[in-house]
């Protein structure tokens, strides 16, 4: 039976402009009325959380981590600050470990009590993690009554490692570890992977950092609004927190956590379609129709492959049967996407944060159209055409190649990936690891593209059809 987490929420991990003060404070008070509990500070790009890890905050900085606190006992979330000093820290250099302390005492003094030391993304080496245990056993012996989690170097996987056996040995017991499941962001993640994860740690239950909804780095043309999904109910039975990483667009992230609070509340009864279609209400409010054909175009992401985008699902039946009502159907989608877009035009934060996309739905949306037009006339043709007809189908043709061609340098990704890379890092049974190729590249999987190519496939086989007889008994 699954359990109710003891932490679930949100660890702001990206790489990419950090959130604004005002939408950290929004997501903490978004998370505890969904009944999420926890929000750790973390972003890559934060010079003083990682590059300048020694440098001390300024006064905005500690008004603003108070600020957080506050909210969070408001909200009945529990507040987490981390550090990242993994790039030049020396591990046993007595003043690195003086400024790692200071630094912590900074927030604690302003009433963080959780601390995450991320040791992440940095060159694994020979020896590292004798230096790591050892650096956190004395973190958690000069910090006392404050939960310390660590994310290691080696945080993927469900297999044993020489790393993982030391780190498991010499870090003390109430130390909380962070995985990503499988993979970095990882499609599944199962009741076993946890296990198997617990097993490689001595026994320790893992904490999820759950790579999704975020989209730094090479997702950056994409937005990831699809629902959560992919991990198995019994998950929670054997991990003692989940926390999502999300995207750099904070209010568009809420889609994707409203999705995850109801599968947090019961991983046996949760399913993804309704629990999607409730969130895009709330989130969206007044625009969730808006919001709405955005989330079906930015419905794929590396836990959902775009052939699961409804307007991709209704071109697949299009080519199984090219008849009135498969092109009816997608004609209204097209149609819906464009008008609700372009009807969402008021300000605001989230309209702000996803507006280049709204703009290229609505070219994508204009283009689909042009190629279900052609299909139409292609359908009317008569057996012995016209000239004018063959002229108008020839207008048709190549005014959808010019509408094709405007579109495919966008730069936003939209109804499916032309061309993406996942951080699909996984390791071999020899503890090795190596790039999935399977998920860590997508390309030509675009709907709109996959539909054009289907119109000029249909224009073409017409143009190469003999339809005239000729007086020899021949066709013209």
């Amino acid at each position: 039976m699954a359990r109710l987490l003891p932490l679930r929420g949100v660890i702001e991990g990206f790489y990419g402009t950090p959130w604004t003060h005002e939408s950290r404070l929004a997501t903490i008070e978004f998370l505890g009325q969904h009944r999420m509990n926890a929000y750790v500070y973390a972003p890559k790009d934060d010079p003083l959380h990682r590059s300048a890890w020694r440098e001390p905050y300024g006064p905005e900085s500690a008004a603003h981590f108070a600020d957080l606190v506050a909210a969070g006992i408001s909200a009945g979330v529990e507040i987490g600050w981390a550090l990242s000093p993994g790039l030049d820290i020396g591990y046993s250099s007595k003043v690195d470990r003086e400024a790692l302390l200071k630094k912590i005492a900074t927030v604690q003094e302003l009433g963080v009590e959780w601390i995450v030391l991320a040791l992440d993304d940095i060159p694994m080496r020979e020896g590292l993690a004798e230096e790591q245990a050892d650096l956190t056993s004395w973190l958690v012996a000069q910090l006392g009554s404050s939960r310390v989690t660590l994310v290691p170097t080696d945080y993927i996987g469900t297999l044993p490692t020489a790393y993982l056996s030391r780190l498991a040995s010499d870090l003390p017991a109430e130390v909380d570890v962070m995985w990503t499941g499988p993979t970095v962001c990882s499609p599944t993640i199962t009741a076993a992977d946890a296990q198997s994860w617990a097993t490689a740690l001595g026994g320790r239950r893992p904490f999820v950092w759950d790579n999704y909804p975020v989209n730094d780095g090479t997702m950056s043309t994409a937005l990831h609004l699809g629902p959560y999904r992919g991990r198995e109910a019994d998950l929670t039975d054997e991990v003692d927190a989940i926390l999502l990483n999300p995207m750099t667009q904070a209010r568009a992230s809420w889609v994707a956590l409203a999705t995850a609070a109801e599968y947090f509340d019961d991983p046996v009864a949760y399913e993804p379609a309704p629990a999607w279609e409730r969130a895009l209400d709330e989130v969206g409010g007044l625009h969730a129709r808006g919001l709405r054909s955005l989330s079906m175009a930015c419905a794929d992401s590396p836990i959902s492959r775009p052939n699961q985008i409804p307007l991709a699902v209704l071109i697949e039946s299009l080519e199984e049967s090219n008849d009135t009502d498969n092109r009816n159907a997608i004609r209204a989608s097209l149609r819906e996407a464009k008008t609700a877009v372009l009807e969402w035009s008021d300000p605001g934060e989230l309209h702000d944060e996803v507006s280049p996309w709204l703009a290229a739905v609505a070219t994508a949306a204009a283009t689909g159209n042009a190629a279900i037009k052609l299909l139409g006339r292609l359908a009317e043709v008569s057996a012995t055409p016209s000239r004018e007809e063959t002229e108008a189908l020839l207008a048709h043709a190549f005014g959808l190649l010019f509408y094709w061609s405007g579109i495919r340098e966008t730069k936003e990704t939209v109804y499916g990936p032309r061309f993406i890379i996942y951080p699909a890092i996984v390791s071999r049974y020899d503890g090795a690891t190596v790039l999935d190729l399977s998920e860590a590249l997508r390309e030509n999987a675009n709907a709109i593209d996959r539909l054009c190519r289907f119109a000029l496939d249909c224009y073409g086989k017409w143009a190469d059809t003999p339809i005239l007889a000729r007086s020899d008994g021949g066709t013209l």
